[in-house]
C-alpha cells in the first residue's frame, strides 16, 4: 500500500482572510485510484488545518502588540493620574506656586479608560487570547488525527478489501475536516459577541452622555 505523506501540509502562500481551499476536484474512486484519491484527500484536509493554524499564529502578532501597548498606556496613566496630586502639593510646598492643577488627574484616568475602550473595541487583547487558545486547539486537533491516521494505515496494512480501508479513510478526514471549520466558527461567533457587547458598551456611554448633556432630560 502507497505511504501517505505524514507532515501537515504548509499553505502556499499567506491569505489575509481565512477562507477554505479549493477542493481537490481529480478524485478518482475507481479500484486502481482509490489510494491516489485517498492520498489527495487526507493532504487537502490536513492542509486545511494547517492554513488555518498557520493564519492564528501570524495574526495574533499584531493583535498582541496593540493590546500590550494599550494596556500599558492605561497602566501608565492611571499611575499618573495618582501622582498629580502628590507632585502638585510638593510644587505648592517647595515653590508656593499654585501646582499642577487636580483637574489633570483626571484627565489621566479619562485617557486610561479611553485606551481600556480602544482594546475592547478593537478586540486587541481578548483577539490575542482567542487566536492563540484556537492554535493550540487545533494544533492539538491536529496532532490527534495524524495519529488516528498511523493507526488506520497500521491496521489496513495486508487487507484484502481496499473499499472498506477507503470507506473508513474519508470517515476520518471527514471528522477532521469538521472539527477544523467548527474549531474555526467557533471562533468567529466568540469575536462577534466581544464586538457587539463592546458595541453594545459604547451605546450606553454615548446615551449616558447625551442625557448628562440634555440636563438629565
Amino acid at each position: 500500500m502507497t505511504t501517505l505523506s505524514q507532515q501537515p501540509a504548509r499553505p502556499a502562500s499567506a491569505e489575509p482572510n481565512l477562507r477554505p481551499r479549493g477542493f481537490p476536484t481529480t478524485l478518482d474512486w475507481s479500484p486502481a485510484s482509490q489510494q491516489e484519491s485517498l492520498e489527495k484527500l487526507y493532504g487537502f484536509v490536513v492542509g486545511e488545518c494547517a492554513a488555518s493554524i498557520d493564519w492564528y499564529y501570524r495574526k495574533k502578532g499584531s493583535k498582541s502588540l496593540l493590546g500590550f501597548l494599550l494596556r500599558l498606556g492605561a497602566i501608565l496613566a492611571v499611575g499618573v493620574a495618582g501622582l498629580i496630586p502628590l507632585i502638585g502639593e510638593l510644587f505648592k510646598r517647595s515653590n508656593g506656586n499654585p501646582g499642577i492643577s487636580p483637574a489633570w488627574a483626571t484627565v489621566a484616568l479619562a485617557l486610561a479608560g479611553l485606551l481600556i475602550a480602544i482594546d475592547r473595541f478593537g478586540g486587541y487583547t481578548s483577539g490575542w487570547i482567542r487566536y492563540i487558545r484556537t492554535a493550540q486547539t487545533l494544533t492539538s486537533m491536529q496532532g490527534e488525527f495524524l495519529l488516528d491516521w498511523e493507526e488506520h494505515r497500521r491496521t489496513s496494512l495486508g487487507a484484502s478489501s481496499g473499499s472498506d480501508h477507503t470507506k473508513e479513510g474519508i470517515g476520518l478526514c471527514r471528522t477532521f475536516l469538521r472539527a477544523v471549520y467548527g474549531q474555526v466558527r467557533l471562533e468567529t461567533d466568540l469575536w462577534a459577541k466581544d464586538f457587539q457587547q463592546a458595541l453594545q458598551t459604547v451605546n450606553r456611554h454615548a446615551e449616558s452622555q447625551s442625557r448628562g448633556d440634555n440636563g438629565g432630560e
